[in-house]
């Protein structure tokens, strides 16, 4: 925690120190976390593909992001059958993580309702999601 507080005064410093420490500052952070984001999401995208699969137990959901009261923004669906599931859920953690520092940076607010998983099932040989 010492360390935390510690890093996050240095940080605060540093930005001042190059100018960035207000608002302005923190909508360039802001518009560079929002880029990062849009990039990972789209790498996440590409490496789900159409999400074809054989058998139901290859559907599969990634958590997407971090809410300002925290848990996922939302889940996106995927088959293991052609998708890397370890890079997936690499993708999503920095996602996640670029996300958290977003709503720190901006100071977002967000519902504080939990966002449940889609079912997944496995229609026509691709995987989609029915009710939450």
């Amino acid at each position: 925690m010492k360390r935390t507080i510690t890093a996050m005064l240095l940080a605060c410093c540093g930005l001042q120190a190059c100018g960035l420490a207000g608002t302005e500052g923190r909508q360039t952070i802001a518009g560079g976390l929002q880029s990062e984001m849009r990039d990972i999401r789209l790498q996440m995208v590409r490496e789900i593909g159409d999400a074809s699969a054989r058998r139901p137990e290859q559907c599969h959901v990634v958590p997407l992001g971090v809410r300002a009261c925290g848990g996922p923004r939302d889940y996106l669906i995927y088959s293991s059958a052609i998708s890397d599931e370890r890079k997936l859920e690499e993708l999503a953690r920095q996602y996640a993580e670029a996300e958290e520092k977003y709503n720190r940076v901006t100071g977002a607010a967000s519902t504080c309702t939990h966002v449940m998983p889609p079912q997944v099932r496995l229609d026509k040989g691709k995987c989609t999601g029915g009710e939450r």
